[in-house]
């Protein structure tokens, strides 16, 4: 055993090897969690608003319960609030026009949901995208604060599966510390 004593923390380290050595190598080992692929949706005042996330899990049975990261930079965050709705469409990998329109920030004054097949339905919150795998109808009970992002929890009090032959899209990044 070492007689170095280690923190927690990149910030910490204080070993001979390097702390961006450290880093890369957590950075490499991070980004090798799997994840799926989404996009977020809401309407609010009388908007459509949409964003990709990859960083959801389901968090609980009873009641069904979904958490997912958000980036707090991102616009749609000001309308997630406990109590607010929101609509998960889970994607798969048939569903790269989607995809594309929602990789990366929204140009200004674009409509990312123009030319996209939606669902008319009454049972959601946010846009359905038609050809996605399933969605989810969410209302936020938490946000918590998580470095970077916040954490939203989130109960599933509607869904449905739209299409049960595609497997959802699964999304691996290079890196942990960027997308």
């Amino acid at each position: 055993m070492s007689s170095a004593t280690v923190t927690p923390g990149i910030s910490a380290v204080a070993l001979d090897s390097s702390v961006q050595e450290v880093k890369d190598n957590i950075g490499k080992a991070l980004g090798r969690i799997p994840s799926g692929v989404y996009i977020v949706t809401l309407s609010a005042d009388g908007q459509r608003q949409g964003m990709m996330a990859t960083w959801v899990a389901q968090a609980a049975f009873n009641p069904p319960t979904v958490t997912l990261a958000v980036n707090k930079e991102r616009p749609l965050l000001a309308n997630i609030v406990p109590d607010a709705r929101l609509t998960l469409n889970v994607l798969s990998g048939k569903n790269m026009d989607i995809f594309k329109k929602f990789a990366g920030p929204a140009a200004e004054g674009v409509d990312r949901f123009d030319g996209l097949a939606l669902e008319e339905t009454s049972q959601a919150p946010g846009p359905v995208f038609s050809e996605a795998v399933s969605f989810l109808d969410c209302k936020v009970s938490k946000v918590v604060e998580a470095g970077d992002h916040v954490i939203v929890i989130a109960e599933v009090v509607g869904g449905r599966l739209l299409n049960d032959e595609p497997q959802p899209m699964v999304h691996m990044r290079k890196n942990g510390f960027g997308y």
